[in-house]
């Protein structure tokens, strides 16, 4: 006889070992089985599934999908379902418990618990109907005097965490990596190294670095991975591409408490944990991860060898253009190329030769591309971007908080009221902080020296010529984000003369520059109608483009000087 086990845990025995809960009922399970004489072809389980409240019932759950299979007809008559007890199977009222056995059971899949050692089959006696309604009115009894007991305990958590009092820090359950509670549980203990390696991996984010990159260079450097991680056949801990994303993405680095499950989800304690990393590295780095994502068939490598990688269009047809690679007499020569010409979607069938055209552009325009948005700030400079970053979060954290409050609450509420207008006052209040804060970091860049700038501008390019494949990868992950900051598009197509050109199209048609193949610039277009270019575009755009604005100007000033 067919036996099918099915496994279930809550969100609140997960803070406590689920893999203990489910090895147990397993093991007890089997041995009914094996004591029965049935044969186990089948394990369902549910993860995080309160039975209380029915969600492993849902569509979504194992034992709901169990229910639709049984419906359709896909189990044969005799087949059975082990429980380790009945409380696995259902905790709500007694009548849904006793419906939901009844239409297991009349179709003739028998109900198994084992620790009781009882098996339910279709037409049960009065007596083992009145024994089961009885069970299972005890045990959505008990389940909710728990349920109340431990919101009870949660919520009086939580008010504590908020106070910083008593063992306040009990409120978390699984903790990150770098984290342990003191012995008081009433504070921190931060483990530096490997706190260190997440503000690493921030920084190598913020620099255009991948997460598939990260991870390799973390694994080359025999970093040990804490937290999740993946498994070599040999049995060698390394780090995984998900565990890295997974910590880019984390609130915990910035010391928020954010349950995304249970009776606290949506809501934040700010400052529960310690910021690892500051906030203006944890925006950029967020930043390019996003950004990155916008580059459709591009992968992290192959943006560092095409710096312009996901704005590379054809000029003849508009599809993307790629980078590829040919070898000649053990050399290998770059060149750029339409992917429509594989599918026979277009005629620019030739390659467009790529290095003169990167260094000719890298000339021209990465001093205007590398501002001192990738530098590492530091002084004056630094604490106002790291104090920019923390408020546009808490601007974010408080306009998500009325808006949440403004939906919940349609009808009037005195207290509500209160609330939401303390809620706007803040964002007011955060509003004008941000302005100055911005006024400071206009004048604390404007104290970088040109020649300052130059020379950073001209190590940023030597080390994207380093013979340390790690330096030289890192480096050109950022000039590749530095020139995609300012390049709006890239075009290639022939000029009027036949040649082979790349037409470089800076962001809101500020210039067009282009340039063949041997890197000699063709032509220079940054006027029109006897005024620069820029001066046709909207009021937005040109504050948006204000600093490169005023270096294109500088840069016609000194040419006319």
């Amino acid at each position: 006889m067919d036996a099918i086990i099915y496994r279930r845990f809550s969100s609140d025995e997960q803070e406590k070992g689920s893999s203990d809960t489910l090895a147990r009922q397993q093991e007890r399970c089997e041995a009914l089985a094996q004591a029965r004489g049935w044969t186990v072809v089948e394990t369902i389980t549910d993860k995080s599934k309160s039975a209380f409240k029915g969600e492993h019932l849902r569509p979504d759950a194992g034992l709901g999908q169990f229910l639709e299979r049984l419906r359709r007809g896909e189990f044969t008559p005799g087949t059975v379902l082990i429980a380790d007890n009945l409380s696995r199977l259902s905790r709500r009222p007694v009548d849904e418990a006793m419906a939901w056995i009844f239409e297991v059971t009349r179709v003739g899949v028998q109900i198994a618990i084992a620790d009781t050692n009882e098996v339910f089959a279709a037409n049960p006696s009065m007596g083992d109907f009145l024994a089961t309604s009885i069970k299972a009115a005890f045990s959505h009894e008990d389940s909710r005097r728990k349920s109340d007991m431990t919101r009870a305990s949660k919520a009086r958590l939580w008010k504590l965490a908020e106070r910083r009092e008593g063992r306040w820090t009990n409120l978390a359950g699984r903790l990150p990596g770098w984290l342990e509670r003191t012995p008081e549980c009433n504070g921190w203990i931060i483990d530096e190294e490997r706190a260190g390696i997440v503000d690493r991996i921030y920084r190598q984010s913020a620099d255009g670095i991948g997460v598939v990159t990260i991870t390799r260079m973390l694994n080359d450097d025999g970093l040990e991975p804490f937290g999740e991680e993946r498994r070599h056949g040999a049995g060698k801990r390394q780090w995984g591409r998900t565990h890295v994303r997974q910590l880019l993405v984390s609130p915990i680095v910035e010391g928020d408490y954010r349950p995304a499950v249970g009776m606290f989800a949506g809501q934040v304690i700010h400052g529960f944990y310690p910021r690892i990393v500051d906030a203006d590295i944890v925006a950029q780095a967020r930043a390019a991860l996003t950004a990155r994502k916008k580059v459709q068939g591009q992968g992290t490598k192959a943006g560092t060898l095409n710096l312009f990688a996901g704005v590379t269009k054809c000029g003849e047809c508009g599809r993307n253009a790629a980078l590829s690679t040919s070898v000649q007499k053990g050399r290998s020569y770059p060149y750029i190329r339409c992917e429509g010409v594989g599918e026979g979607r277009c005629e620019n069938r030739n390659g467009y030769a790529y290095r003169a055209f990167e260094e000719t552009a890298l000339d021209l325009f990465l001093d205007l591309a590398l501002d001192d948005r990738f530098f590492a700030a530091t002084g004056e400079l630094g604490k106002a971007r790291t104090r920019k970053a923390e408020i546009e979060k808490e601007l974010n954290d408080r306009r998500a908080f009325k808006l949440n409050l403004i939906r919940n609450f349609t009808t009037p509420d005195p207290e509500v009221a209160v609330v939401i207008h303390e809620a706007t006052a803040d964002i007011d209040r955060l509003t004008l902080e941000m302005e100055e804060v911005e006024r400071a970091i206009q004048t604390a860049s404007g104290k970088v020296a040109d020649f300052e700038h130059l020379r950073r501008v001209g190590d940023i390019r030597d080390a994207a010529k380093s013979e340390d494949e790690a330096t030289k990868m890192q480096a050109r992950a950022k000039l590749g984000r530095a020139m995609r900051s300012i390049v709006g598009e890239v075009e290639i197509k022939r000029d009027p003369e036949g040649e082979k050109t790349f037409d470089v199209i800076l962001k809101g048609g500020v210039m067009m520059v282009r340039i063949d193949t041997k890197g000699r610039v063709k032509a220079h277009l940054d006027q029109m109608f006897g005024e620069p270019l820029w001066t046709r575009i909207p009021a937005e755009h040109q504050e948006m483009l204000a600093p490169l604005i005023r270096r294109l100007e500088a840069r016609r000033a000194s040419e006319v000087a």
